[in-house]
């Protein structure tokens, strides 16, 4: 099989390296990712700079490996509609990502962002985060990535998009997995502020993922030392609310006719 693989955390990534090295025995492997870090990206495109491709001597004969000079969706577009439109994947994985990618927090990752560039382009794709960029964590979770992967899309034949997170718990196995829906990740104290050396405020994103969920979803079982799994899609269509958004406008047309 073809595999393309890309990130958010960087070309040099130890979490790109390292599962790029253990997928090399499934087949031919297509590396594109970011020049550099570009976290928290989502599906963002780069449309009015020059993008610049390079080959990276990563030492690993075994897989081709370019660093590109967008973010991570440019990568995904660039290489699987352009790059390899004579050569298609047939699998696109994205990570692993340095810390967890749950709930509603894909809508900002650019992890995310590239298994769903592969899904626009009906191929099926994973994207896999970790709660740790530790080696001794990542020696233990490549194995498994691969025989998800072996498993669910080779075997298996899965058609779609999965975002699967690893937590670092003692034994990374098929007897800690629960596929489950997506959920709502809430953050305790998401700005902060301080002052810098001149005496100016400045201000960071940065929370504390709270572990509580309402429901039984990717969030409340990731943070009990479960690995998840959750199938995604691109449609955020609220379909429900047609109805009531109808009706509102509706209404809304009938006062202003009045008037």
């Amino acid at each position: 099989m073809h595999i393309f693989m890309s990130n958010d955390d960087g070309i040099e990534a130890r979490g790109l390296r390292m599962l790029a090295r253990g997928l090399v025995d499934l087949g031919e492997i297509t590396l594109i990712a970011p020049h550099q870090e570009c976290s928290s990206s989502s599906s963002a495109l780069t449309l009015r700079e020059r993008l610049y491709l390079k080959e990276e001597h990563t030492g690993e004969p075994r897989f081709k490996a370019f660093s590109f000079t967008g973010r991570p969706a440019d990568c995904a577009k660039f290489g699987i509609s352009y790059w390899l439109q004579d050569t298609p994947p047939d699998l696109v994985v994205s990570g692993i990502n340095n810390g967890y990618n749950v709930g509603s927090d894909v809508t900002y990752s650019g992890t995310v962002a590239v298994a769903l560039e592969g899904h626009y382009e009906k191929i099926p794709s994973l994207a896999v985060s970790g709660q740790t960029f530790d080696e001794e964590f990542l020696e233990r979770a490549v194995p498994f990535v691969r025989d998800f992967i072996q498993k669910v899309f080779v075997k298996g034949k899965y058609p779609g998009l999965l975002n699967l997170n690893i937590p670092n718990i003692p034994e990374i196995n098929w007897q800690h997995v629960k596929v489950c829906r997506q959920g709502l990740q809430i953050y305790e104290n998401a700005i902060t502020s301080a002052v810098d050396e001149d005496g100016q405020i400045y201000y960071r994103v940065k929370g504390r993922a709270l572990p509580d969920s309402d429901h039984e979803d990717d969030v409340y079982f990731l943070h009990r030392g479960w690995i998840t799994v959750t199938p995604l899609t691109w449609y955020q269509g609220a379909d429900q609310e047609i109805g009531a958004v109808e009706d509102l406008l509706h209404s809304i047309a009938q006062r202003e006719v009045k008037k």
